[in-house]
């Protein structure tokens, strides 16, 4: 099912199955990548895997995740659902536990303010401290499939390639230009170190996305085959690489919830400019 909230700026659509928007409208016009060719998807909320990871243990036994985790492929429920702010679950089930052995709660909260999206994503346990990643993969509308990425801040970042064990000193960067030959030469473009200010992306049709997050890593994607849409992914986790531990604990930016649980939040600004 899919539920809709909106005020007088933004109209969000998000599906049960998965949790993930399928509808981002500024001003009624449609700025969500709307699926095709080039990538079925819309948006993933991504739990607890990032990425195509291989094999990994836990709890003394080996499991082969699924792309990016168990969460996109499960039904939510509606837990909450407002004019501007919607509420969707999802509990540890035996399907879940095929892939990832730990009793989870994990709800995606989405809240409209003016021009803003803000998206959270809470996770508790059921029982002991559960290891896991989290994250949002949402493609947004950029012709072309591209968009000049800025920065609020000049940034000292590390990147972290998708086939290397090391992450590498990019050097001072306060933007670059986010086009299929791009992604043709470095795949899923993952940043780190950070130093938490906006992101900005900025396509060739006069529209501005701003993304802002205490995330670990943001990482930067589009199918360089073509696709008219930039994801700008806030990840709290990171994709496997060659030499990552195959004990889901001992990862990098692995995260960790209790009973008690923990927020992971981002949020996305949209205008005219």
């Amino acid at each position: 099912m899919i539920y809709t909230i909106k005020n007088d700026v933004l109209s969000v659509s998000v599906n049960t199955q998965g949790g993930s928007l399928t509808s981002v409208k500024y001003l009624n016009e449609e700025r969500q990548w709307q699926g095709g060719e080039y990538w079925a998807g819309q948006d993933v909320v991504i739990f607890p895997i990032i990425g195509h990871a291989g094999e990994y243990t836990a709890l003394g036994k080996t499991f082969v995740p699924k792309s990016h985790g168990v969460a996109r492929y499960s039904q939510f429920d509606a837990e909450s659902v407002g004019e501007h702010n919607l509420s969707l679950a999802l509990t540890s089930s035996a399907t879940t536990m095929q892939y990832y052995p730990y009793g989870f709660y994990l709800r995606t909260d989405y809240k409209l303010e003016g021009n803003t999206l803000h998206v959270n994503y809470f996770v508790r346990s059921q029982g002991g401290k559960i290891p896991f990643y989290v994250g949002g993969h949402p493609g947004m509308k950029a012709p072309g499939g591209e968009a000049v990425i800025e920065f609020e801040r000049e940034e000292d970042p590390l990147i972290y390639p998708v086939d290397s064990d090391k992450a590498i000193p990019l050097g001072k960067l306060k933007r670059f230009v986010a086009n299929k030959q791009f992604f043709a030469e470095c795949a899923t473009f993952q940043l780190g170190s950070l130093s938490g200010g906006a992101i900005y992306a900025l396509t060739q049709d006069g529209y501005r996305y701003t993304y802002r997050s205490n995330c670990p890593v943001f990482a930067f994607w589009s199918n360089p085959q073509g696709g008219d849409y930039i994801c700008v992914e806030p990840w709290w986790g990171i994709n496997d690489f060659p030499s990552a531990p195959r004990e889901l604990t001992l990862k990098p930016f692995i995260n960790f919830a209790d009973e008690r649980g923990a927020n992971f939040s981002y949020s996305l600004t949209i205008e005219k400019i």
